[in-house]
């Protein structure tokens, strides 16, 4: 990548402008006014482009039982689980070798299948193994799910996930080659005390039904049941009936094949596609129009959508064609439905969403009268759309969110019930960010910055400016522009997880889910010819295998890591020991807070929904050592059922927290109480702490909330706003996006803290004072600072609550201080993304 040449020069808090890049037209103003001003420090940020972002295609959506988590899959074999906010709070890696094709959310079966009690020793048995799968499952085991994650691919393998843990739990080959399709039987026509069964379509034109086995022992896991008969052509598309044991299977011969679950045959054949025929009525050998997508509605109509660009809807009980609409130009490749059935989606390769409406309520007409009309279409996506889902709470009146991904690796949300009248919304701004690090102070200059993606690591040096900035337009000539220095590529097919590179620059750390890895970095010397960087393995301390966070501490002499269970690692790197297994911050459960929750869980036995808690997110979230050396900051996810945190008394035993352990004597210095206006720790997006021991901690809705360590209180800005009533001045709250990155100003004595979402950037002065100005803000007040610049007219300091925000044109990837003085923004124009995609459907436009 060729390095972007931009190095801009702004004013800190003691002058009359703030402190945040801002266009070329701001940045001329904050020059003219710091020049007026008696004292002038300036902020010198450079923003560069030379990072590499190319986040994958979305090829799977499944939404979990209860609407409250969605899982997706991407063509790079990455998993990501997102919850009813929209955050990632779960995330597989994946593998170069495991194309996803389909995901599924599937209960695991509480016993083996089949098995039966026919006596009083086997019934005592069973007895006593269900006592044991609830204290396992009281104690947080792998009983405790109820829901597991399952994903299909290409390569012909089924695999059951552990996402607190990022492995798999169960694998089965598919006996029948590539897997195209694969859905999970509705829990509705699951019998009590049947397994729940899982059909996946292959690629020899056979469907296979499995099932999952919860538990470790013998016969756990995933097990083929049953294979349906062979038809031709691949299965690319599957769908179960709601009501009936009928499976629907569509193929690449232009048919759709309804099977018979009890007797495992074929019961009728649909004819979808309008082919061409050879001499003998049938198609010719090479032919292929496939049958992309099936769907049935809770009357029993059949929908498909295939190759020819048709949406086709059939009787469910005669396979009559009932309507066919031509309205896409190629493949449609995904259907969706509303739960009553009123509405259908359908999308594909020509990145349209289509709508269509059941008029038998329009029209008076009585049920089953089976009208349909197409009435509208979007088209947020810029290339192919190659999956769609509904998120439905289960309320009857609702029709849902719909969900649909792509090609161009974005997820948007549409209101199902207002899908004519509203737009869609960008649900993740950035897919796939790439996570980057940089040295610290005191380390190489210029820094060091290490990027990570999924199967090598890039090592950049910043690059330097001139000590004079340019009068007119506040910019800086560099003096040396960025360099690639290293890039070192993994063996392995496991794609990376974390990864980390040491204050001083000499050592990069980088884990996959099996495996943690050591590099020293070996930098040219002066006065040597041969200026290639290079990069020398070594093996790990005994004691730690994997980490799923990697954190260096600022002197460079240890490395923290968290493993699976949650536990944090200390490595002494000069004596290449574990010295220090911290444990102190992860749940303490008692007798009587089990009893109860225990008790809690048999009330809501009826609940559907699985949540968060129920798929075992990891335990550790966040993880930072302060740059004194002084404090390690460990914040743990939000654990145990809904029903558990909603009992008094069992929040310090169930809900997560933010745990800070003194890291002279590796000791639990205090577990932060919540804040003011929350009874519990809300998701924490992001954390930072400042050299003085002030901790900032990034919540829903651009919350800040910032604690000082010694006195374990929150500081003067913090409590002002609680005493507000607010978690964040009001510029924070309508910032764009939600804050994924914090970082201090490294002087010691000052509090000022950069935040960035991924479309904006703000610089927050926590020494400000909170007025009313800063909570409050009326809608014409703020028109009339937008159209006289009054943002532009004062210092960060005297800005309403300290806060200054300046919004981006292009995707922030990493926002932090670089330095004394000096900070680094990287970022990447979402067209240089979209030249890495496999080109969209041409489409012709008017006057081109």
């Amino acid at each position: 990548p060729t390095p972007r040449r931009s190095v801009a020069m702004i004013a800190s808090s003691q002058c009359a402008r703030g402190a945040c890049a801002a266009p070329r037209r701001a940045t001329t103003t904050a020059t003219r006014d710091a020049r007026r001003a008696p004292v002038v420090a300036m902020l010198e940020l450079h923003r560069g482009r030379f990072v590499e972002w190319t986040p994958s295609a979305v090829t799977a959506l499944a939404v979990a039982p209860g609407g409250a988590l969605v899982a997706c899959a991407r063509e790079s074999g990455a998993i990501e689980a997102y919850d009813g906010e929209w955050r990632c709070v779960a995330r597989v890696p994946g593998s170069a070798d495991a194309a996803t094709s389909a995901l599924a959310w599937c209960e695991a079966f509480a016993d083996d299948d089949g098995a039966t009690t026919r006596d009083e020793e086997a019934a005592a048995a069973a007895t006593k193994k269900e006592e044991r799968r609830r204290e396992r499952r009281r104690r947080g085991g792998a009983d405790a799910r109820r829901a597991t994650l399952l994903s299909a691919s290409l390569d012909g393998r089924v695999r059951a996930w552990d996402l607190a843990t990022g492995r798999t739990t169960s694998e089965t080959d598919s006996r029948g080659g590539a897997i195209w399709a694969m859905e999970a039987q509705p829990r509705t026509r699951t019998r009590r005390g049947e397994a729940q069964l899982v059909a996946i379509a292959c690629d020899d034109g056979c469907a296979r039904v499995l099932t999952m086995v919860a538990g470790k022992d013998v016969g756990s896991g995933l097990a083929h049941k049953r294979a349906f008969l062979r038809v031709q052509g691949r299965l690319l598309s599957l769908a179960w009936h709601p009501s009936e044991p009928l499976l629907a299977c569509g193929s690449s011969r232009g048919a759709a094949h309804v099977m018979d679950c009890v007797n495992y045959n074929e019961l009728m054949r649909v004819s979808v596609c309008n082919v061409p025929h050879g001499a003998h009525g049938i198609l010719n050998a090479g032919d292929e129009h496939c049958v992309w997508a099936l769907k049935y509605l809770p009357d029993g109509t059949l929908v498909t959508g295939d190759s020819d660009g048709a949406v086709t809807f059939w009787d469910g009980k005669f396979s009559t064609e009932l309507v066919r609409y031509q309205q896409h130009k190629a493949d449609v490749l995904a259907l969706a439905t509303t739960p009553s059935g009123n509405k259908v989606f359908a999308s594909g390769v020509d990145s349209q969403v289509a709508e269509f409406e059941k008029l038998d309520e329009h029209l008076d007409k009585e049920e089953g009268y089976n009208q349909w009309t197409y009435t509208t279409s979007k088209r947020p996506h810029t290339h192919d759309v190659r999956a769609l889902a509904m998120l439905t709470t289960g309320a009857d009146d609702e029709d849902g969110i719909l969900i649909s991904g792509g090609n161009d690796a974005q997820l948007l949300a549409y209101n199902a019930g207002s899908f004519r009248k509203q737009h869609p919304v960008r649900v993740v701004s950035v897919p796939q960010r790439t996570p980057i690090s940089i040295t610290s102070v005191g380390g190489p200059n210029p820094p060091l910055l290490l990027a990570e993606h999924a199967k090598w690591l890039d090592i950049w040096r910043i690059g330097e400016s001139r000590k004079r900035a340019d009068k007119k337009e506040g910019t800086m000539k560099l003096a040396s522009a960025p360099a690639h220095v290293l890039r070192a590529e993994l063996a392995g097919t496991r794609h990376i997880l974390c990864s980390a590179i040491s204050p001083n620059g000499k050592m990069i750390a980088v884990s996959d889910v099996h495996s943690l890895r050591l590099f020293d970095i070996q930098s040219p010397k002066e006065g040597d010819d041969d200026l290639t960087w290079s990069i020398r393995r070594q093996e790990p301390p005994a004691g730690v295998t994997s980490a799923q966070l990697l954190a260096f501490a600022p002197d460079g002499k240890h490395l923290t890591a968290v493993s699976n269970s949650g536990a944090v690692y200390v490595i002494d790197l000069e004596d290449w020991v574990v010295s220090n297994v911290l444990k102190s911050h992860l749940p303490k459960q008692s007798a009587a807070a089990e009893a109860l929750a225990e008790a809690v869980r048999q009330s809501s036995q009826g609940v559907e929904t699985v949540t968060a808690n129920d798929i075992a997110v990891p335990v550790v979230s966040h993880l930072r050592v302060s740059s004194d050396n002084q404090w390690l900051v460990v914040v743990t996810a939000r654990g145990g059922d809904e029903a558990e945190r909603a009992v008094d008394g069992l929040a310090p035993s169930f809900g997560g927290g933010v745990h800070v352990y003194n890291f002279d004597t590796m000791k639990l210095h205090v577990s932060l109480p919540p804040p003011k206006t929350h009874a519990l720790w809300p998701p924490i997006s992001s954390v930072a702490v400042s050299a003085d021991g002030v901790l900032a901690l990034a919540g829903p809705s651009n919350a800040l909330f910032t604690y000082d360590i010694d006195s374990v209180k929150p500081t003067k800005w913090s409590a002002a706003l609680a005493d507000a009533g607010v978690d964040a001045p009001t510029a924070l709250r309508e910032m764009p996006g939600q804050i994924c990155g914090l970082s201090f100003d490294p002087k010691s004595k000052k509090s000022v803290l950069l935040a960035h979402t991924p479309t904006a950037i703000a610089r927050v002065d926590l020494n400000a004072k909170i007025t009313d100005d800063a909570t409050t803000t009326s809608k014409k007040k703020r028109r009339r600072e937008r159209e006289r610049g009054a943002p532009e007219n004062y210092a960060t300091s005297d800005a309403p609550g300290g806060v200054r925000v300046v919004k981006l044109d292009n995707p922030c990837l990493y926002l932090g201080y670089a330095g004394v003085n000096k900070a680094l923004l990287i970022e990447r124009p979402w067209a240089d993304v979209l030249k890495s995609l496999a080109q969209p459907l041409y489409r012709h436009r008017f006057g081109t």
